[in-house]
């Protein structure tokens, strides 16, 4: 049977769209639908790679400025849906342990950046974002770690700048204190 263009177009934007198909996390729920959250012991987690570059409000974001703190590395895109829908909690906790030595850093994705901005302003995102259209700064990541085209995903990175933690898709506020008060001072 021959396709229409229609719907192969549908298709692709279908099979494009699959890569953000994980659900929203509730405000105080778990994400039993996003794939399990993959931790490391100490002798066998890896050195998180240097990301850096220009942030969506236009400063600058060094994953490697940051050694010394517990990092939340959070990839997104304004039009995933999930990656909406963690942002607020995201939020939350960079806020309320900031003073304990996390920092939350996002990765974004959108080719635009005025939505991307966008979005930071509607979300009242408290943490800065590298922009990262094309995905040069996720191809860095050590291989199977996550998905770089599928969003959200979450790299949490220990005080020494290894990886200590690794979640493909959205991550509740609950799970990630509990997988981050460990590692914290």
């Amino acid at each position: 049977m021959r396709r229409t263009r229609a719907a192969t177009v549908a298709a692709l934007l279908l099979a494009g769209s699959a890569a953000c198909s994980a659900p929203a996390p509730a405000p105080e729920a778990e994400t039993p639908a996003a794939s399990p959250l993959k931790r490391y012991a100490p002798a066998k987690r890896v050195a998180m790679p240097e990301l850096s570059g220009e942030s969506v409000d236009g400063g600058r974001v060094s994953i490697e400025e940051l050694r010394g703190k517990v990092v939340v590395v959070n990839a997104w895109a304004s039009w995933c849906g999930p990656c909406r829908a963690e942002a607020p909690g995201l939020s939350r906790v960079h806020k309320e342990l900031y003073g304990k030595g996390l920092r939350v850093v996002g990765v974004n994705a959108d080719t635009s950046l005025a939505d991307a901005r966008a979005f930071e302003k509607e979300a009242k995102l408290a943490y800065p974002s590298l922009h990262d259209p094309k995905g040069r700064q996720l191809l860095r990541l050590p291989k199977g770690m996550v998905n770089v085209s599928a969003y959200p995903f979450t790299i949490v990175v220990d005080r020494e700048g290894r990886i200590a933690a690794a979640r493909i898709g959205a991550i509740g506020e609950k799970e990630l204190k509990r997988v981050v008060a460990p590692l914290l001072p």
